[in-house]
């Protein structure tokens, strides 16, 4: 049985629909639990000043045994609370980021007037309170001989509770987003794999056919030189040589892709008027109607490999001539120094027929191609070599349907 064509999607969209209703249900579950333990610190604070009002009533005469008893209550509830007088006075608290006094420093209690504050550190826990007001309602504390009031506010692991589903949604993005990236780069080695498959494949199948028309151009010159021939067909026999020659080189070309090239300090005009000069001689027979103009400065040496720089340019020159529709094409090649950024830049425009915002986005895609015959291949492996063999950058400068476009090319300079 055949898997369907779009099982890579439907797994994408398993995963994420997965992922994001394990994240709704542990959101969901949290929410429940986190209510759940709300209302049992309610119920349990309750608890606690009912046996807060019952032990004052026991413990008023007993300093000694109302100190203690203080203490014990401050250090055994977890949940942060203050207790006030009936004036909101604060008389105790614990676990509200705020130390309690020393036992010397009770007469502070006493002094503090809530209607006119004259301490910092009792003012700030009587704010706080005025907090746990807005959370919960206060629990009134009432005996005979006292009336307090007991503010209250969500415990430690209420607070991590809520947290807690942020946090899981955190790290399953950080999960799918590493999942993402690692999934992108074993793609996109496997389309190096293809292309270097490709490539060498390539180069084989060139290079017997190659050996071959050569050994028969050889014996068609010896035959010429002994049996005399027109001046026409020896010039055509020459233009023959010259093209074979090129294809030495493309096989050569595509024999490089997947293994590091040997980069040496070139100059980069030559280049340039080579490329430029083949597609000049080339005029009649490949049907070029368009005019290519170039532009130097004065350029520092870079480090690269001559064939290919050579093969970049070839494919961007066939771009733009494919993207000429009329007959008064224009081609503009600009080299020039970027003093700022060490960098020798190369401009190169066409008046074609532009892209549009979404070609622009995929224009370097592999296997994306707006023409109706062709692999999609060229300018991705024309940024191949810029970037990952050459150190170097191209991206679009500016296009508009219609109008044409810039491609800016850059090289380090050592």
């Amino acid at each position: 049985m055949r898997a369907p064509r779009n099982l890579p999607f439907l797994l994408t969209v398993y995963l994420i629909a997965g992922s994001i209703v394990i994240v709704a249900f542990a959101v969901i579950y949290n929410n429940s639990l986190i209510r759940k333990m709300n209302e049992q610190s309610e119920r349990t604070t309750r608890i606690f000043s009912y046996f807060i009002g019952l032990e004052l009533k026991q413990l008023a005469e007993a300093d000694e045994s109302r100190d203690r008893f203080i203490r014990e209550v401050r250090n055994s509830i977890d949940v942060p609370y203050i207790i006030t007088d009936v004036t909101g006075r604060p008389m105790l608290w614990s676990k509200i980021g705020i130390p309690y006094l020393r036992d010397d420093e009770y007469g502070r209690l006493l002094d503090f007037d809530p209607a006119s504050p004259n301490d910092p550190l009792l003012e700030s826990v009587l704010r706080k309170a005025r907090v746990f007001d807005r959370e919960n309602e206060p629990i009134p504390i009432e005996t005979e001989q006292y009336r307090f009031r007991l503010h209250y506010g969500a415990s430690a692991l209420s607070r991590e509770l809520a947290v807690a589903p942020y946090v899981q949604l955190g790290v399953l993005v950080i999960f799918m987003l590493f999942g993402f990236l690692g999934f992108r780069a074993v793609k996109i080695g496997e389309q190096r794999s293809i292309w270097v498959g490709m490539a060498k494949e390539t180069a084989h199948q060139l290079g017997t056919p190659l050996s071959s028309v050569m050994g028969w151009l050889s014996l068609i010159r010896d035959e010429m030189a002994a049996t005399g021939t027109s001046e026409k067909l020896a010039s055509a026999i020459g233009e023959v040589s010259v093209d074979i020659d090129r294809l030495s080189k493309i096989s050569a070309r595509f024999s490089k892709i997947g293994s590091a090239p040997k980069l040496e300090f070139q100059e980069l005009v030559p280049i340039v008027e080579e490329t430029v000069g083949y597609f000049e001689r080339r005029r009649p027979t490949l049907r070029i109607n368009s005019t290519i103009t170039t532009e130097f400065e004065e350029l520092p040496l870079i480090r690269c490999s001559r064939e290919l720089i050579g093969w970049v340019l070839e494919n961007m020159i066939k771009n733009a001539l494919d993207a000429i529709a009329g007959d008064e094409g224009k081609i503009h090649i600009q080299c020039r120094m970027n003093e700022r950024e060490k960098r020798v830049e190369i401009l190169f425009s066409d008046n074609g027929k532009g892209m549009s915002p979404g070609v622009r986005k995929r224009v370097f895609s592999p296997g994306f191609t707006t023409k109706s015959r062709g692999w999609g291949l060229g300018l991705s492996l024309v940024k191949r070599i810029v970037e990952e063999m050459h150190g170097g950058s191209i991206r679009v400068l500016q296009t508009q349907p219609g109008k044409g476009t810039t491609f800016l090319i850059t090289f380090p300079v050592d």
